[in-house]
């Protein structure tokens, strides 16, 4: 007969597959333990195979079967009973008889003492006599009559249960055989996720050696015992329904008979990798699954931190690893038993790994002045790997510990593993980033130019050990778009080199790093933005001439258009009609002014008689009056005009501009 199987995938889903011997001519009765939260997933899931007949439909208990109207509080029985089943029929006992009749609820009054007041609890019951008080304190015994309440009772009671055991219902099936069967039942429910751990082994004796372990959790309440455990890295989709749910679809309830009567009705309107510098060569790519042929691997020895030819291998189990799709499935040979609520270490596999080599990796972003030691790793195997924590080890001693990522076969990574203190970097602006303005194109009211933004960094590298070191280094580039030239400067000697590889938001470098040495890396990085700009702007409602850009980009700029006659004449032309928009605009000040001073000399006028000096004030008002007749009528009229032409002279002199300029 078939052993049990689970296979767990790495998003949290359980793929259980249970063996059953059916006798010939004897039904079999099967009952599997669900938990209550699991169950619609088991019904959404749920196979039989096998050359067996169901006699009887998989039944269930629904997981809101224990739903109810009231619930019981542990630390406040009786006044939770007393708040929840106004109207129950009870009997009480206390110290002076028997109460039987109708609970009317909770009554609570204050008590006068010498010290603090009590307040104590007592039930208040309607018998046939009427209202009768059974103070709490000094009930003996307390049941209810209705066996509708006591059912109520008994659900909020196996809800509360259900909160410490959980597994508290069961998928039942009668199955049956013309002849003795075996019935594989299938069915998936949510568990724990599984994890892989690796451990990398570095020697410069022997090839590199990768080893993986499965990390699985029994969480549920029952043993696994002599289980295949299959574990799959992907990700299945999953989610949860209401299928073990009982549910009564509420009804939308109709009114025979209207509440108002009709009234009016409204009817609504209607990466590139470059040549190798320095020695160091590997790739980089995303990371996704992908397929491959089925191996199988067996472990042997496990190297230990001592050395190795003192210690013999242990022998353990073995697991079959193959490619299904998008999925890498790693599946015991031998049966594993893990008890209820513990976790268990599967050795998975193990492989040599011939091309790996240790190196050091900076990026600025993890560390400013270090680089971290890394194993540049690539997946020699023939299926992929997951994600998972790896401890590496370095001749048999502990060097640190990485994160592997999701690998294909023949992929690639840096593994970062420690911090390496014997080669220090500093990160320089050797010259701020500027702006050159490098072409201009100006027609048909439009300037189309182009600047240039340029700058450098430095890295100043010290290795003050006295062995050679490689070094990547990643340099995330300020400008985008940039195109960029590097160099080395070594022992008084410079070379241009290449970046080795693209990334997302920079460039490679792989350099060698003689013993006790000092280098720096230069990088030169430029970009060209283009922009367009209307010197002729027009909405819907107004226009706008934009001749501040000429201004501030060319004739301040001192440059090789800086004295185009053209060019000045428009600028000339705009400071002409700035002047004229000054004069109109102090013309209605003045006008404003010489209003507000009228005001005052009507107040004095008011306020004085028939004497000299309000005589004199007089006059003033008739002055002041034929002065802002003169601004109003003869004035601002002639200066709005005079505004008009220069205007529409800057405005033909912008749409007419013709100029091309390129600083190459």
């Amino acid at each position: 007969m078939s052993k049990n199987q689970v296979i767990i995938y790495s998003n949290g889903i359980a793929d259980f597959r249970r063996s059953f011997l059916v006798g010939a001519q004897q039904p079999e009765r099967v009952s599997i333990p669900v938990c209550q939260d699991h169950l619609a997933d088991v019904l959404a899931s749920l196979n039989v195979f096998g050359k067996v007949r169901l006699d009887s439909p998989p039944t269930y208990r629904p997981s809101n079967d224990l739903d109810g109207n009231i619930s019981v509080n542990p630390n406040s029985v009786l006044v939770d009973l007393a708040s929840s089943l106004s109207g129950a029929n009870i009997e009480i006992e206390h110290a002076s008889g028997k109460i039987t009749g109708k609970l009317m609820g909770l009554h609570q009054e204050e008590e006068g003492t010498a010290g603090s007041p009590i307040r104590p609890k007592s039930l208040i019951v309607l018998c046939e006599d009427g209202l009768r008080r059974a103070p709490l304190r000094e009930i003996q015994s307390f049941q209810f009559l209705d066996a509708e309440v006591r059912t109520e009772i008994d659900k909020a009671l196996q809800r509360n249960y259900q909160k410490i055991k959980p597994d508290s219902t069961f998928v039942d099936m009668v199955m049956s055989a013309e002849e003795e069967a075996e019935a594989i039942i299938q069915y998936t429910i949510p568990a724990a996720a599984w994890k892989i751990s690796y451990r990398l082994r570095m020697s410069d004796d022997h090839p590199a050696e990768l080893q993986g372990f499965a990390i699985v959790d029994n969480n549920t309440d029952e043993d696994w015992d002599q289980f295949h455990i299959s574990v799959v890295t992907g990700e299945p989709i999953t989610f949860s329904t209401d299928l073990a749910d009982r549910k009564t679809p509420g009804r939308k309830h109709v009114n025979l008979v209207s509440d108002m009567a009709m009234g009016a009705v409204d009817v609504e309107g209607g990466m590139v990798v470059m040549a190798d510098v320095g020695g160091c060569e590997y790739e980089d790519s995303d990371d996704h699954l992908g397929g491959s042929d089925g191996v199988r691997s067996r472990f042997a020895d496990f190297a230990f931190s001592q050395p190795t030819s003192t210690l013999s291998a242990a022998e353990m189990a073995s697991a079959e690893v193959r490619e299904v799709g998008d999925f890498t499935r790693f599946e015991s040979e031998c049966t594993v038993s893990i008890p209820a609520k513990h976790s268990a270490v599967i050795p998975v596999f193990r492989r040599e790994i011939d091309d790996t080599d240790s190196i050091l990796h900076y990026k600025r972003e993890n560390h400013e002045e270090r680089p971290f030691r890394s194993i540049e790793f690539k997946n020699e195997t023939s299926f992929s790997l997951g994600r998972g924590a790896c401890t590496v080890y370095e001749e048999s001693a502990y060097a640190g510990s990485c994160v592997i990522p999701i690998l294909k076969p023949g992929e690639s990574r840096l593994l970062p593993h420690a911090l390496d203190t014997g080669v220090k970097i500093n990160r320089e602006h050797a010259s701020p980033f500027s702006s050159t303005l490098i072409a201009v194109h100006i027609g048909d009211g439009v300037v189309s130019s182009a600047l240039q933004r340029a700058g450098k960094i430095e890295y100043y590298i010290k290795n003050s050990l006295d062995r050679s070191q490689k070094l990547v280094l990643d340099h995330d580039l300020l400008l985008e778009a940039a195109s960029t030239r590097a160099t080395l400067r070594l022992a008084n000697e410079q070379t241009e080199i290449e970046h080795n590889e693209k990334l997302s938001s920079g460039l490679r470098y792989k350099l060698v790093l003689p013993p006790n040495s000092d280098c720096c890396l230069t990088i030169h990085e430029s970009s060209v933005e283009d922009s367009e700009i209307s010197l002729v702007t027009v909405t819907s409602q107004s226009e706008r001439l934009n001749v501040e850009w000429l201004e501030k980009n060319i004739i301040r700029s001192d440059g090789p258009l800086a004295d185009n006659a053209r060019i000045k004449a428009c600028v000339s032309a705009n400071e002409a009609l700035q002047q004229k928009k000054s004069e109109i605009s102090n013309a209605v000040v003045r006008s404003e002014r010489l209003m507000e001073k009228q005001n005052r000399l009507r107040e004095n006028i008011k306020a004085g008689g028939q004497d000299e000096l309000t005589n004199r004030w007089r006059h003033e008002l008739d002055e002041a009056e034929q002065a802002i007749q003169e601004i109003e009528q003869e004035r601002v009229p002639r200066l709005r005009e005079e505004e008009s032409k220069l205007y529409e002279k800057l405005r033909n002199s912008l749409k007419e501009l013709e100029v091309e300029w390129n600083l190459h």
